[in-house]
């Protein structure tokens, strides 16, 4: 998660009339060869990941002698990063983003439309139907191949629930099932470890973004769209308020949050990484062990808990995004190369099949973890699927059992974020979060309704 770009790719816009984005490379060498640049490229810091983009590329080279590979180091999901590339009229070939920068990349114009290439190259069969609409613009064209996918959850350190004595018998974590239990283990954590029980973010928009999460189990609505077309903001309810109220009792009735009110996700990772929190909101990742030296059985994942409305989790994940003028030739010499390096093969057999395995064994060298596979399958041609669930069961380290909540969707309904002007609203809420934690006296009815129109007014009704 983001900030918008939105407000600086307007200032882009007379720039984009002058000059089309082109990527990095030229349309063909003077001996005739395609030239592609391939975004999020590792830097020399990342030695295994290095190693094995070299080996992609002596395959790409030998394989496709056509076309010429230019490395591009940087993070293009970054917001400040990718912005200054389209500036300069440097958007790669292809490069690397989340998926909720998919929407806002597609009406910015730094996408190409790949639908006839994935069609042709028999991938748009292979992924998972439920994927495929988050990839899609209004237009109903396909923008962006999924890297990998996953739900919010719960990430746990374990050390201290055995601390408090919120364990099962076989040793694993008690899960909470519910927000009000997640309340009740986080304050007996607290008590017996002196730890706090939960950590949640409060700026940089990650406090909005988790806090979504809750006030969905808790029925809120955020937003309509008018027959007009224009948008509504609709969290001025009972629902919202209450949803906010939960969090300033953890707080104030239960005194679990840490006592710094200024967390971002980086800080809430780093909290739980080095036992000084027992449980945050966060996808499953790696950073627990590789950056903080947790032990990985320490480490479990687990599904958000259930409101009064039902269990309601985000839905996100990486993708590969294109040039908005890359050619054919050159989607299809990008395809080539994400199919060498076994994100895009149905099939995963070959080449495709000893890459990742190779990027199996780069993970677990650098990052000493390796997860089990996502619930969310990016695949649905079954052949893929028992592949890469071979591969996967070769290399993770992670006991099963710390994964099995997160794993069982039966009552999990997955949502993507809101349609319009979500970072703004993840700002809002992140005002609204650090407003009722900071001060014990805050209404929590007028911090909502301040909010609500704060998103109606600055943002909803200035979109164009």
């Amino acid at each position: 998660m983001k900030k918008s770009y939105k407000t600086l790719a307007l200032c882009l816009t007379g720039i984009m009339a002058v000059s089309a984005l082109s990527g990095c490379g030229a349309k063909k060498t003077a001996d005739g060869k395609i030239n592609i640049s391939i975004g999020g490229w590792p830097d020399e810091a990342q030695e295994e990941r290095v190693k094995a983009y070299e080996g992609y590329s002596q395959q790409m080279a030998e394989k496709y002698p056509d076309v010429n590979l230019i490395p591009e180091t940087g993070n293009y999901s970054d917001e400040q990063f990718f912005t200054m590339k389209a500036a300069a009229n440097q958007i790669p070939t292809t490069y690397t983003t989340n998926f909720t920068q998919i929407q806002n990349t597609i009406n910015n114009g730094y996408a190409g439309d790949i639908t006839e290439v994935l069609e042709e190259r028999g991938l748009l069969d292979a992924l998972n139907p439920a994927l495929i609409d988050t990839v899609k613009g209004s237009d109903g064209k396909i923008y962006a191949f999924p890297e990998y996918s996953y739900m919010m959850g719960m990430a746990i350190n374990k050390s201290l629930f055995r601390e408090a004595g919120l364990v099962n018998e076989d040793g694993t974590a008690k899960i909470p099932n519910t927000y009000d239990e997640l309340a009740e283990y986080a304050r007996i954590i607290k008590e017996k470890t002196g730890k706090s029980g939960f950590a949640i973010c409060t700026t940089s928009n990650c406090g909005g973004w988790h806090f979504m999460n809750i006030a969905w189990s808790y029925g809120v609505e955020f937003m309509k769209q008018r027959d007009d077309g224009s948008w509504e903001a609709t969290f001025n309810t009972p629902e919202a308020v209450e949803a906010l109220q939960y969090v300033k009792d953890l707080k104030w009735k239960y005194d679990v949050l840490p006592d710094d009110t200024v967390i971002d996700q980086a800080a809430s990772i780093k909290l739980l990484g080095v036992g000084q929190t027992a449980m945050i909101f966060s996808t499953p990742i790696s950073e627990f062990v590789s950056k903080y030296g947790m032990d990985v059985k320490d480490y479990a994942v687990a599904k958000t808990p259930a409101g009064p409305a039902g269990r309601f989790s985000q839905m996100g994940g990486g993708v590969y995004m294109f040039s908005p003028t890359a050619t054919k030739d050159e989607l299809n010499a990008c395809f080539d190369f994400l199919k060498i390096m076994g994100v895009a093969e149905a099939e995963l057999e070959g080449e495709a099949l000893t890459n990742k395995e190779t990027k199996y064994q780069t993970d677990l060298a650098e990052t000493g973890i390796v997860l089990p596979l996502s619930p969310l399958e990016l695949w649905a041609a079954p052949e893929r699927k028992a592949k890469e669930e071979e591969l996967n069961s070769k290399y993770c380290n992670m006991d099963p059992k710390d994964y099995a909540s997160y794993a069982d969707l039966s009552d999990v309904e997955l949502k993507s974020e809101e349609p319009v002007c979500c970072q703004q609203l993840y700002g809002i809420l992140d005002k609204c979060i650090q407003e009722v934690i900071s001060n014990k006296d805050a209404d929590c009815k007028q911090v909502i309704e301040n909010a609500c129109n704060d998103f109606q007014v600055n943002h909803l009704d200035k979109m164009d």
